[in-house]
């Protein structure tokens, strides 16, 4: 099993860098292009309506085929995508960005589900381990964008996230051929665990878990697709905005390192201080945004650790609960995927409503509330989750 970790951190790597680092690129993708940059806003739409179509079918797709099958499908997908989008052309680039959205749709679920399978008595470790992989890659990426566009042009980056998802690829092929199936089809009349044929969608303690998921993934992508513009607007360089987004992803990884073995073992009233401790920074930056008006570089820093702070340990405490309040490695997909497609049900509009705001106010105080209003949601739906013994 030792094996796996590198796999499990290299697919945990290209599970959000595929998506957040083309809003990086939209002014040089319209050009080549030759459409209005606005145009492109369906570019980062498109993911999270794959997210919201296709997550809740995630754990049919793994009891069908299995983890083995099932993972080399979605990592299959993330990587024909990717190829499709060297090829400059919208409907390459909506054909691509729509397969990356639908591969990573189906990890997100297959991830935690993977780690109670495998490593039940180790899922902070492991649930460390990916979302970890995830965070550094995300935070990489927005690092080193802009300098790598500048001096070996901004396909070269496109380049690199096609040759990370083949690794990824390549890595999963290998292990698959020893590793052993811990998920088997099942026939319609089998009933091997009561926790299998769990309903999630008519279990009260389910919502809390899809509120709480919603209400990160809006705050998340919305900040990874405008807060760069927002920025742009009050005149911050290309070079500051890229180290800015960047540290927005890595507050998370001390937080991804930590946060899933303190879960482990904490008491409720342990899990309820550091939930505080979330809401606490997500208000204070929803807060600063109301008194936006600096190009300080101090000021849109604050803003993005703390909003970082906040959206990280939201999302790690949803990860690590599913594999934590349910009893089974197909019951935790199965709620995985339904908190993941109504979060992403309530996010996936998320962008392209604020890019409406934006266009109309960029400093606007209606956007701003919305925040704050999310941050409330996550923060109440998140101590029902702490108070639920199992789902």
């Amino acid at each position: 099993m030792k094996w796996m970790l590198p796999v499990i951190l290299s697919i945990g790597f290209i599970m959000r860098a595929p998506i957040t680092t083309l809003p990086l690129m939209l002014k040089e993708l319209a050009t080549n292009l030759h459409v209005a940059q606005s145009q492109l806003g369906i570019l980062t739409t498109l993911p999270l309506v794959m997210f919201l179509l296709f997550s809740n079918f995630a754990s049919v797709v793994l009891n069908r085929f299995g983890f083995k099958k099932a993972m080399m499908l979605a990592l299959g997908m993330l990587t024909a995508g990717s190829f499709l989008r060297l090829i400059i052309t919208m409907p390459t680039m909506l054909v691509g960005t729509c397969l990356i959205g639908i591969g990573i749709a189906h990890l997100n679920v297959f991830m935690p589900s993977l780690v109670a399978a495998y490593f039940p008595t180790r899922i902070g470790l492991y649930t460390t381990f990916y979302s970890f992989a995830m965070i550094f890659g995300n935070a990489i990426f927005n690092l080193i964008t802009a300098p790598v566009a500048r001096a070996f042009g901004w396909k070269s980056m496109m380049w690199l996230l096609v040759l990370t998802t083949v690794l990824a690829l390549i890595g999963w092929l290998l292990v698959m051929t020893w590793l052993p199936e811990k998920i088997q089809h099942r026939q319609k009349n089998q009933t091997d665990h009561a926790k299998s044929n769990l309903h999630v969608w008519n279990n009260k303690h389910a919502w809390p878990f899809l509120l709480t998921f919603g209400a990160q993934a809006t705050m998340n992508y919305t900040f990874s697709a405008w807060m760069p513009a927002l920025m742009a607007f009050h005149h911050v360089s290309a070079d500051i905005i890229g180290v800015i987004t960047a540290s927005f992803a890595l507050i998370g990884l001390p937080i991804a390192i930590f946060l899933p073995q303190l879960l482990v073992v904490l008491n409720k009233k342990g899990k309820n201080i550091l939930i505080g401790s979330a809401s606490i920074s997500g208000v204070i930056a929803a807060a600063m945004l109301f008194v936006q008006n600096t190009s300080a570089v101090a000021f849109w820093m604050t803003e993005s650790l703390l909003g970082g702070f906040a959206i990280s340990v939201f999302f790690i405490f949803t990860m690590t609960m599913f594999a934590v309040k349910t009893d089974d490695p197909y019951a935790t997909a199965k709620l995985s995927g339904m908190a993941q497609a109504g979060g992403y049900l309530m996010s996936a509009f998320g962008p392209s409503l604020y890019g409406l705001a934006f266009a109309a106010n960029p400093t606007g105080n209606l956007q701003n509330s919305v925040y704050l209003a999310l941050v409330l949601v996550a923060f109440i739906s998140s101590l029902m989750i702490v108070r639920i013994e199992k789902v």
